[in-house]
């Protein structure tokens, strides 16, 4: 089952889009996925209760019951819409429930290999199709292109297609549906790519190379800069933090004189969604003044407009899981900071800040500590599994998949924590879904982790 979703979720779109069904029976089938998460977990779950086999322990246990106590907590306080409160926790709770579904999985070293390869042929798969879609023009563009559907559920309706407010120019998006999601899927794929290389050889580099071009080419922004993060947090962990600084040093100073080549800041923004825009325009000209004035608006607008009006006025528990009545509260607040008045739409862009606005303090503590436990674990882990390997141990192929799996979650970690500042990047199905299927992977990994007292319940 876990092995179908993995090759099937980055195509999910592009295949709905060929059956011969109608718009609502297609709306409805992308709900497969999820249902069929939900329906493994729950066959996984009575199988170890009636064997009375113990469930495993993990370091998120505690901050993922506190995040969903406090989720609970603001929606009673708050007097928060139910179908609302949970339409808007949804996109998250689903992937915690594969997290654990994976982790209670028993999984060999060569199983947890194979989930790295279909990423990879997944990824292989995705640079083809937005080496189509690049140089094909608009037949191919078009023949890519999700179907157009509109659902209407519990009174909430969404609209499934490409970017409801348009696409870059030039732009590629594979069968991701979303140039966005390309991008930040791509980014795992260059994660995991990078995992894989032991010695920095001219094919290697070249590889990574390919890999970044196709992520600046989704002209996500965020993406593009994410990218150089994985990459300097995997050169980091392989070559410690004097060679890691040096790299640093020389990026930023190419970019800098690149910055002073462009001469940004005294040119007009050009939105790429209206004009063709290079690459390197596309990322150097949001240190325009003219960018930074828009953002305000924005998402640099939500961190210092939204964060004050909240900690003022619902600091602890937040405004309420719906997002709806969230918005209304934070318009309606009585000491204000919001530099705009907030609509349904980009709510969500900078999401730190929206889990601030529906959750509080205590919510974005315990969605912090989920970040930082999984980032402790996969240290440890991947320092236990240096030492194994350098100890000459007998079991060198099993530390190096665990050394391997815990270096994809240290970079996963940091890039995601740098990602969720931009947009909802752990809601999106091609990026969510394999988060928490690396992540539960890293833990089925670890065979010194601990478990729960074994409980059987016989039927």
């Amino acid at each position: 089952m876990i092995y179908f979703l993995t090759g099937y979720v980055a195509f999910e779109e592009f295949i709905l889009k060929f059956l011969p069904v109608s718009d609502t029976l297609y709306s409805y089938l992308r709900f497969v996925g999820e249902i069929l998460i939900y329906v493994a977990f729950g066959k996984r779950v009575i199988h170890k209760l009636h064997r009375g086999i113990p469930f495993v322990k993990t370091a998120i246990d505690l901050p993922v019951i506190g995040f969903y106590t406090v989720v609970l907590l603001s929606i009673l306080v708050n007097g928060s819409p139910l179908m609302g409160s949970l339409y808007n926790v949804r996109p998250l709770a689903r992937y915690i429930v594969l997290f654990y579904l994976v982790v209670n999985s028993s999984l060999s070293e060569r199983k947890i290999e194979t989930f790295l390869r279909i990423i990879l042929g997944i990824g292989i798969f995705q640079l083809t199709a937005g080496v189509i879609q690049w140089i094909g023009g608009p037949a191919a563009f078009d023949f890519f292109l999700p179907r157009e559907s509109t659902l209407n559920i519990g009174g909430f309706t969404k609209e499934y297609r490409l970017l409801e407010i348009g696409r870059e120019i030039g732009s590629v998006y594979g069968t991701l549906g979303d140039t966005v999601i390309y991008g930040v899927f791509m980014i795992l794929v260059f994660i995991i790519y990078l995992s894989r290389i032991r010695r920095l050889e001219y094919l290697n580099l070249l590889g990574a190379v390919v890999l970044f071009f196709f992520i600046a080419r989704s002209y996500s922004r965020a993406a593009t800069f994410s990218a150089l993060l994985a990459g300097g947090a995997w050169y980091y962990f392989h070559f410690g933090w004097k060679k890691t600084l040096r790299l640093a040093c020389a990026t930023a100073l190419a970019f800098g004189l690149l910055l002073t080549v462009v001469n940004p800041f005294n040119l007009e923004y050009i939105n790429p969604r209206k004009a063709r825009v290079g690459l390197v325009g596309n990322v150097t000209g949001v240190f325009s003044g003219d960018y930074v004035r828009i953002a305000q608006k924005q998402r640099l607008g939500a961190l210092i407009g939204n964060v004050p009006t909240v900690l003022v006025n619902k600091p602890i528990l937040g405004y309420g899981a719906d997002q709806n009545s969230a918005i209304e509260g934070l318009n309606m607040s009585q000491r204000s900071f919001l530099l705009k008045v907030l609509g349904k739409e980009g709510f969500k862009d900078v999401y730190w800040v929206a889990i601030l606005c529906f959750y509080g303090v205590l919510g974005l503590v315990f969605f912090a500590l989920i970040f930082y436990q999984l980032f402790r674990a996969a240290f440890n882990l991947y320092k236990r599994s240096v030492s194994t390997s350098f100890a000459g141990a007998r079991d060198v192929i099993s530390s190096r998949v665990t050394q391997r799996i815990a270096n994809i979650m240290l970079c996963l970690v940091a890039v995601t924590v740098f990602l969720l500042f931009f947009n909802r990047t752990l809601e999106f199905r091609g990026y969510g879904f394999y988060f928490w299927l690396c992540a539960g992977l890293m833990f089925a990994s670890d065979r010194a982790l601990p478990t729960y007292k074994p409980l059987r319940i016989t039927l």
